[in-house]
């Protein structure tokens, strides 16, 4: 037979392609997957049903559409009234089983067990939320209820992470720390607490920062207290009770002026003449005298890495150039702390200062000289502050009333309230908190609360916005306390705070 010219080269090109076409189609590119499942599991059937009467329930069984687990179970798991034992809860495929040692409940005796968001899909762990069964060991439900909130007295907000826990009578004080609470429920994310299906009994309540969950009260957790014992009410009682929570704390050192100490800083002018000097760091910007770097609200710092054993105040000059270009010798006091001496002074501002340590001005506890020094440096403007003009109420003009001002978490100034106005004047920008403390024992600082010298914390009235200082500027603040910013929701706080920067 005879071939074609062209019969060389279409047999193998038709062979590629055939191994190219095979090829593709053994390469299969997964599927994307489609959008997440983020639907709650739904719950099909539950056995026990719910609300039963003169039963007592050992186990409830859930069925669900989806396979599920439990998150954070210690955390959301509640039986109210306690057992001394808890409920087993435990997770298996699409069910979820909880057992209940049935031994141990009390006859005509209303229960109610939660399970919060522990229950969520094991894929996207989207939650089915609060789980709620009830049942009765008697003919009828406990129906009374206590209901509140839970403030911080020292944060001045609503303490969202307590627990609100029920002692019945008879009660001693030692029960807090070695016997569980018969009710307990957590606060929400607004420090509301209600605590439903009460008995009609006398119960003591107490609001704790459950750090360990445990749902007991530890020595270090914030607590709060109400004195005495309290009836449940019916549920169409509004009655409101509120619960001050507060821990011990160092309480913060008064401040006498508005000079904030400045921390350790390793920028300056290192001075070390050899290299067996003792060095140490004058805390100013040396370097470029052309520029106002330090600061008028702060002393000037020797930074030390030494202790210093004798200091020669007479060998320490300190002098500047006053307005008529004269040298004048400036008034300064000097101070230690551990790690640093500490040279005061009125600053004038846009002003050259400049420190002499002469021979022997220091030694430290060898005996050893530190080396002399020269160090000019420039302060900052008057513009590069605020100002800020505090009026007070005439409800907390009086002795027993304590000015607190802090910027972030330092304190800035506190003094007993004697003027109807407290300014405070070269005041670093930024964001300031404003607090009275009712000073009922005239100590001059805030004391917390002892649950076991029944004794309520000072009340501290947190002003009603956060202050934004913004340098070169006056500021006038009309204190406001407003008693809903404790126990408020969020969006009502909110609120007032728009309307308090609206009329500022």
């Amino acid at each position: 037979m005879k071939l074609n010219k062209y019969t060389g080269w279409i047999l193998p090109a038709a062979m590629a392609l055939l191994f190219a076409g095979l090829y593709s189609c053994a390469n299969i590119v997964p599927p994307s997957g489609g959008e997440k499942d983020i639907t709650p599991p739904k719950l099909l059937s539950m056995s026990p049903k719910d609300s039963l009467r003169n039963q007592k329930v050992s186990k409830i069984v859930l069925h669900f559409d989806k396979f599920v687990e439990l998150t954070d179970l210690q955390k959301n798991l509640d039986l109210s009234p306690q057992l001394d034992i808890q409920p087993s809860v435990v997770a298996i495929g699409k069910r979820v089983e909880i057992k209940i040692v049935d031994s141990l409940l009390k006859p005509n005796t209303t229960y109610r067990i939660s399970l919060g968001n522990a229950i969520t899909d094991n894929r996207e762990k989207t939650p089915y939320g609060n789980f709620r069964y009830t049942f009765t060991t008697g003919d009828y439900f406990d129906s009374l209820q206590l209901q509140g909130n839970v403030a911080d007295v020292y944060g001045g907000h609503p303490d969202t992470g307590a627990i609100v826990v029920l002692y019945p009578e008879p009660f001693n004080d030692s029960m807090l720390l070695t016997k569980k609470a018969m009710y307990v429920t957590r606060v929400d994310q607004n420090g509301h607490f209600k605590l439903s299906g009460l008995p009609d009994k006398s119960f003591h309540i107490f609001a704790i920062a459950d750090a360990d969950d445990n749902k007991m009260y530890g020595a270090e957790e914030r607590i709060g207290f109400i004195a005495g014992s309290l009836q449940p009410k019916p549920e169409s009682d509004s009655t409101s009770i509120t619960l001050y929570s507060s821990k011990a704390r160092t309480p913060l050192a008064a401040v006498k002026d508005t000079t904030v100490i400045a921390k350790p800083l390793t920028v300056g002018k290192i001075i070390s003449t050899d290299k067996n000097a003792q060095v140490y760091i004058v805390q100013a910007d040396s370097a470029h005298l052309e520029r106002e770097t330090f600061e008028l609200n702060k002393p000037l710092g020797i930074l030390l890495n030494t202790i210093v054993g004798k200091i020669d105040s007479s060998k320490i000059y300190l002098s500047y150039i006053n307005t008529g270009g004269i040298e004048t010798e400036g008034r300064r006091t000097i101070s230690t702390d551990s790690s640093r001496i500490l040279i005061h002074h009125r600053w004038e501002p846009e002003t050259v200062y400049t420190l002499r340590l002469v021979k022997g001005w220091a030694l430290d506890t060898a005996g050893k000289e530190l080396p002399p020094a020269k160090v000019s440096f420039r302060t900052k403007r008057n513009e590069d502050y605020a100002m800020m003009n505090i009026h007070i109420p005439a409800a907390y003009r009086a002795d027993s009333f304590v000015l607190s001002v802090y910027k972030d978490q330092d304190s800035i100034y506190q003094q007993t309230v004697r003027d109807s106005v407290v300014t405070l004047t070269l005041l670093d920008p930024g964001k300031y908190t404003i607090k009275i403390i009712a000073d009922g024992n005239r100590n001059g600082m805030w004391d917390p609360g002892n649950f076991w010298k029944k004794l309520q914390p000072e009340m501290i009235f947190p002003h009603q916005t956060t202050v934004d200082l913004k340098p070169g500027w006056e500021n006038d603040i009309d204190f406001v306390f407003d008693p809903a910013v404790l126990i408020a929701p969020q969006q009502q706080q909110s609120a007032l705070k728009k309307k308090a920067a609206f009329e500022r």
